[in-house]
C-alpha cells in the first residue's frame, strides 16, 4: 500500500477514535414556532446519549440581547412538573438568563430522552431565533459536567460513540490485513 494513502487511513482512524472520545453526553435538539411578530416558542428534546451519569441538572442560555427577558414563559407539558421543577433564571452581569431544568425524582439516564419542555419569548435579533449554548451539571455541586449548544431538531443525526468506534476498529483490521498482504 502507498505511503500517502497508508498516512490518510490513519489519520481517518485517528479522528474516528477521537471523535467517538468528544462525543456529546446529552443532545438537546429544538424547534422554532412563530407565534406571530417576535413571538416565538422553542420546543426541547433532552437526549442522553452516553453512559456516564445520570443528567439531573440542565441550563439552557437566553442572551438578553437577543430574548427579552421579561417575556421568557414557560409552557411545558404540564406532565413534565411532577418530575422536573423548571424555572427562569434572571440574567446577571456578563451573565446570560437560564431556562433551568432540575429532575426533582428520577434524572434521564443514558439512552434515554425527555420531551415536551417549551419556552415563549420575545426576539430581539435578526432573522429567526436559533441554537442557544447550555450547560449539564453536578446537581450537588454544581459543577459543570458537559456543555454544547442545541441543535435543530430537523438536524442530520451525529454518528453514536459506539458507532464511531466500530467504524475505527473496521479500518484497524483493513490496515492490519493489508499491511500482511506481500506487495508486489
Amino acid at each position: 500500500m502507498n505511503r500517502p494513502l497508508l498516512a490518510a487511513i490513519r489519520t481517518f482512524l485517528a479522528l474516528t477514535v477521537f471523535a467517538a472520545l468528544q462525543a456529546q453526553a446529552a443532545v438537546i435538539g429544538f424547534s422554532v414556532q412563530s407565534l406571530g411578530g417576535s413571538l416565538y416558542r422553542y420546543d426541547y428534546t433532552i437526549t442522553h446519549q452516553a453512559g456516564d451519569a445520570p443528567i439531573a441538572l440542565i441550563d439552557i442560555e437566553f442572551d438578553p440581547s437577543l430574548y427579552l427577558e421579561s417575556s421568557l414563559n414557560i409552557v411545558s407539558d404540564p406532565s413534565l412538573a411532577a418530575d422536573w421543577d423548571q424555572i427562569i433564571i434572571g440574567s446577571q452581569s456578563g451573565l446570560p438568563a437560564l431556562f433551568d431544568l432540575f429532575a426533582l425524582g428520577a434524572p434521564l439516564d443514558g439512552g434515554a430522552s425527555l420531551t415536551g419542555f417549551a419556552i415563549e419569548f420575545e426576539w430581539l435579533g435578526n432573522g429567526l431565533p436559533g441554537v442557544q449554548a447550555f450547560s449539564i451539571s453536578d446537581p450537588d455541586t454544581f459543577g459543570v459536567l458537559a456543555s454544547g449548544r442545541t441543535r435543530p431538531a430537523v438536524a442530520q443525526p451525529v454518528p453514536e460513540p459506539s458507532t464511531l468506534a466500530l467504524l475505527g476498529l473496521a479500518g484497524a483490521i483493513f490496515l492490519r490485513r493489508s499491511r500482511s498482504v506481500p506487495s508486489r
